[in-house]
C-alpha cells in the first residue's frame, strides 16, 4: 500500500475506529468490573489507547478548514496583548508599568490605584 493510499485509509476509517473504540473501552469496564479481577484488560486497553490516540492525530493535522484557519487567524492575529505585556516586563523588569504592579493598575504618574474610583481627575 503506497503512503496515499494508507493515508486515505486512516482518514476514512477514523469515525468508524473513534465508535469502536469508545465501545470496546466500555466494553472492556465492565467485563474487569463484574467478571474479572481488576485490571485484568489494562494492557489490551493501554495499548489500543495508544494506537487510537495516533489515529486521532493523524486525523486532526489533516482535518483543517475554513473554519479551523479563521479561528487560528483571529487567535493569533487579532490578540496581540497576550504578547505585548511580556515584552514590556522583560524590557523593563523592576520599574513602571501598567503590567506590573501589585494593585494590578497605575496612573500616568505610575502610582498604583486601588479602585477605578480612586483614579485621579483627568485634565480637560
Amino acid at each position: 500500500m503506497t503512503l496515499d493510499g494508507l493515508n486515505k485509509t486512516l482518514l476514512a476509517s477514523y469515525r468508524w475506529h473513534q465508535y469502536a473504540f469508545m465501545l470496546g473501552v466500555a466494553v472492556m469496564m465492565v467485563v474487569d468490573f463484574f467478571y474479572l479481577e481488576g485490571w485484568a484488560t489494562f494492557w489490551l486497553l493501554a495499548g489500543w489507547s495508544l494506537v487510537f490516540g495516533v489515529h486521532f492525530m493523524v486525523y486532526q493535522s489533516q482535518a483543517v478548514d475554513e473554519e479551523w484557519v479563521r479561528e487560528k487567524i483571529i487567535f493569533e492575529v487579532y490578540r496581540p496583548w497576550d504578547h505585548g505585556h511580556v515584552d514590556e516586563i522583560k524590557n523593563n523588569p523592576y520599574g513602571k508599568s501598567i503590567y506590573r504592579t501589585e494593585l494590578g493598575r497605575v496612573d500616568k504618574d505610575g502610582k498604583p490605584v486601588k479602585s477605578k474610583d480612586d483614579e485621579p481627575a483627568k485634565d480637560a
